[in-house]
């Protein structure tokens, strides 16, 4: 291998000062490009991410996509954790911009191998002199970060950041004191949520592999992983020449051997023995880690510290609270590192599980403590904990417990003791196993042994109506709730068994648009006696906040969720079942206002929250999710979740929800220009909402007495409703030049701006967001009309039927552009570069410029959209 000296005894290989290559299967990330180009001017720029979160990739291919001779690159590896050898090559890396570069600090590094002031001065010195807009980039940083931070931080405070980009990627944070440079502005970060793959671009990776899935499985695949980039290759190399049905399932579970390799070797092996089984043993707690929990299991009294240990370490710990006490691993992790435990020591884990249990049932969470029981094998101790406590241990314990494992528990045994099979369905649906849950019931039911018209009855009827309820069979479960109710004996109904009809009823009525039913059903739950406080000041403002949203009563949906959601917070219920109403009405209002981003992070709240075990509100949420998207213009992308959500729910579901999905796909469909498949999804609305999205359809299609005859006799409407009634109205006389169009507009923006309505009016027709725009200076000026303006222009910029992406390029295509384009469907990039003779970086440079002519962001989107234009 060819070598070199950097200071006298130290040789380095050439790799070491340059980017890995990119992998042909390379997925640009032109908006993380942006990201870290926006780091220049500020003193440091760090790229933190888990084992396998791409990166070293990032980097090399920004690297790559910089204009030549401004960038150098080090590569740390284990032999770096000298700091003699780490300062010795940084020096050494900038040589490839300026050979001279630091001639003076190597020699003070040969007489004193120390990074003294006068180093780290030097160093700065030379850094200054380098060409304006370089940039260092230091890789695996982690390995030299604990001997070489208080040099590097000295380097930090001194380094010329209006000249150079000092770039800092590893997989923890460098100890270089960043709550400084943060609070003054000087520290630009991308993080582990910033690396994780977009819906989009899992599908660029899987199509560079050559793998093609639906849009369903692609979804759910993307949802498993969380988006983990290394998971997702795995992914692809697994499906790469197949279509077996069989193969594509086992990958849909991404947690395979290949997951589990990976783990063990690249991340567990790597930790201090004691992190690494502190990470085995506690992987055996359920969806919560704290450090109280944690030292039970273990015996560790530095548990706390362990568990900041690993969370500073970006070992796949997600936190649960703002003040990072409570944790979960990665889903995928966890179940790598159980499995792990169980090959190493399985009757190791079966002491552990065993202090779980006690520590748990001391502690008073029954429902953990029984999952920890079981899985000790003492299915005895734990069914006669649940029996009677599981329903106000629910609506007590903050934390959500995994479906018990029933192994050493007998079913059909259990019938003969009705309570304790009860108590065990019970626990099933709560914790989110319907399926195990169902089966339990329909048991209990058919052994005979519950008394007609008996207070156990009614309680079977309870939960069954609970259990339709959350599959989507919203008609079956009102029947089940209505039979608990007429039961002749309801003594055993008092209290929270009585309000927990009306708990189940607020959220069906809701979902079926009855919002004067679920709102005597809140009253009814409130006024149950004993109320535990979840219920009152989370569950039923929640609900309540939820159908006022939906009804379009912005202002108070906003005061109510908010209420709700301080409430959450204070008695820990911000991650459970019962916030899920609140956290949907937030995600709701955020989306009208265009935050998007917040709308984004509250939906992933809450389908951490439902995802894989309550089908009813992941499919909901699932249907928020695609609203979004779509309001970012990623309308191929919501599609593709809508296909997700329907996939969520069984063909019994009811039609008021199947519906909700006929109409966000049509809408979608609308907004591609289809105007034929709106109609026929549109056939089974209920017939207000049919009308509006019909008159819709006659917008786009341009029948003007389509428009007028659908937005007649449209019966009783929401508040909602009545605005997107305005607004199509407006739209139709903008479209046909009727001068009225200002007046008609002008009143749909006063009942806007009364409830505070943005996204509504932008993106309920192109033609209004459009005349929004271009009559901006004729708008009396308010924050209000300011904020509509701003919406406006970012939605006419993403909508399809935007300039952007006409049927006429604003800019046509160079030739060496449309060189690029013709070998962009069956080429990578460095085929591309091959074939026509160019760089690399010359093919980025083009591809930048025909992603822009073309108004799109990927390379999928780049291809659909050349299609449409027949440019290929």
């Amino acid at each position: 291998m060819t070598e070199h000296v950097s200071s006298r005894a130290m040789r380095f290989a050439l790799t070491k000062f340059r980017p890995p290559a990119p992998p042909a299967t390379l997925v640009s990330r032109s908006g993380l490009h942006d990201r870290l180009a926006a780091g220049a001017g500020q003193r440091l720029t760090v790229v933190v991410g888990s084992a396998g979160a791409g990166k070293s990739v990032l980097l090399a291919d920004w690297a790559a996509a910089r204009p030549p001779g401004v960038t150098s690159w080090l590569s740390c590896d284990k032999a770096d954790a000298d700091p003699f050898r780490f300062w010795a090559g940084f020096v050494e890396a900038p040589r490839v911009i300026e050979p001279g570069f630091g001639a003076d600090a190597a020699e003070l590094l040969t007489m004193d191998p120390t990074m003294s002031a006068d180093v780290a001065a030097s160093v700065a010195n030379d850094a200054a002199k380098l060409p304006a807009g370089s940039a260092v980039i230091v890789d695996d940083f982690h390995f030299a970060a604990g001997a070489v931070a208080p040099d590097m931080t000295s380097l930090v405070e001194h380094w010329p950041a209006e000249t150079v980009q000092l770039v800092l990627a590893g997989r923890y944070d460098p100890p270089l004191r960043q709550h400084r440079l943060r609070m003054s502005g000087q520290l630009h970060e991308i993080r582990d949520r910033d690396l994780y793959f977009s819906l989009t671009e899992a599908h660029d990776l899987l199509a560079n592999f050559g793998v093609h899935i639906s849009d369903a499985d692609l979804a759910l695949l993307h949802q498993r992983s969380e988006g983990w980039p290394a998971v997702l290759q795995m992914a692809a190399l697994s499906l790469r020449g197949t279509t077996d049905p069989a193969r594509l399932a086992r990958v849909l579970e991404v947690g395979g051997h290949a997951v589990a390799d990976y783990f063990v070797s690249e991340v567990l092996e790597q930790q201090p023995p004691e992190l690494a089984q502190f990470m085995l043993d506690t992987s055996i707690l359920g969806g919560v880690l704290t450090a109280d929990a944690c030292a039970a299991v273990t015996g560790r009294q530095d548990a706390a510290a362990l568990l900041h240990a690993i969370d500073a370490a970006h070992l796949f710990l997600v936190a649960l609270d703002d003040d990072r006490t409570s944790f979960r691993y990665h889903r995928l992790v966890r179940g790598v590192l159980r499995a792990e435990l169980r090959a190493r020591d399985r009757a190791g884990e079966q002491v552990l599980q065993l202090r779980a249990a006690e520590w748990f049932e001391a502690a008073g969470d029954a429902r953990r403590a029984a999952h920890h029981y079981l899985a000790a094998q003492q299915a005895d101790r734990a069914l006669a904990l649940i029996q009677d406590r599981v329903v106000p241990d629910f609506l007590h314990v903050p934390t959500m417990p995994e479906p018990l494992v029933l192994n050493a528990a007998d079913p059909s045994i259990l019938a003969e003791t009705p309570e304790r099979l009860l108590g065990l369905a019970i626990h099933l649906l709560l914790s989110g196993d319907m399926a195990r849950g169902g089966e339990y019931l329909d048991l209990l039911e058919h052994a005979g042994r519950i008394p007609p018209g008996s207070g156990l009855a009614a309680r079977v009827a309870v939960f069954q109506s609970f259990r339709y309820a959350v599959a989507g069979q919203l008609e079956t479960a009102v029947q089940q709730a209505v039979a608990a109710r007429a039961s002749p004996d309801r003594t055993h109904l008092a209290g929270q068994w009585n309000a927990a009809i009306s708990l189940i009823l607020v959220r069906v009525y809701t979902c079926l648009g009855d919002f004067p039913a679920a709102d005597r059903e809140a009253a009814a739950a409130l006024a149950a006696p004993d109320v535990a406080e979840s219920v009152r000041f989370v569950m039923v403002p929640g609900a309540r906040a939820l159908a006022l949203f939906e009804a379009g009563r912005l202002a108070g949906a906003a005061d109510t969720a908010r209420a709700a959601d301080a409430d959450a917070q204070r008695l820990g219920f911000g991650q459970h079942f019962l916030a899920v109403d609140h956290l949907r009405a937030l995600s709701g209002l955020a989306l009208e206002r265009r935050d998007l981003d917040a709308a984004e992070h509250l939906t992933e709240r809450v389908l951490s929250i439902t995802e894989q075990r309550r089908p009813l509100f992941e499919f909901l949420a699932l249907l928020d999710r695609a609203q979004i998207w779509a309001a970012r213009g990623q309308v191929r992308d919501a599609l593709a979740t809508v296909g997700a959500a329907r996939q969520i729910l069984s063909s019994a579901a009811s039609p008021a929800l199947l519906a909700r999905a006929d109409e966000q796909e049509a809408l979608l469909r609308l907004a591609l220009g289809d105007t034929r498949s709106p109609a026929e999804l549109g056939s089974n609305l209920p017939a207000a909402r049919r009308g509006l999205l019909l008159a819709r359809v006659a917008l786009a299609a341009g029948d003007d007495d389509g428009v007028q005859q659908h937005l007649r006799a449209l019966g009783d409407l929401t508040p909602r409703q009545v605005l997107v009634r305005q607004v199509l109205l407006a739209a139709a006389a903008i479209e046909r030049g009727d001068p009225a169009a200002a007046g008609l507009l002008g009143s749909a923006l006063h009942t806007a701006r009364g409830q505070g309505f943005l996204n509504t009016v932008v993106t309920t027709a192109p033609q209004v967001a459009s005349y929004v725009v271009e009559h901006a200076a004729h708008l009396r000026p308010d924050p209000f009309i300011d904020a509509l303006v701003a919406a406006a222009l970012e939605v006419r910029a993403a909508q399809p039927g935007s300039a952007a992406s006409s049927r006429m390029l604003a800019e046509p295509l160079t030739v060496a552009e449309n060189r690029v384009l013709e070998l962009l469907p069956t080429s990578t990039y460095l085929q591309i570069a091959e074939t026509l003779y160019i760089s690399r970086n010359t093919v980025k440079t083009h591809l930048r410029s025909i992603y822009q002519k073309l108004g799109v962001a990927s390379r999928s989107e780049a291809l659909e959209r050349a299609v449409d234009l027949r440019l290929l």
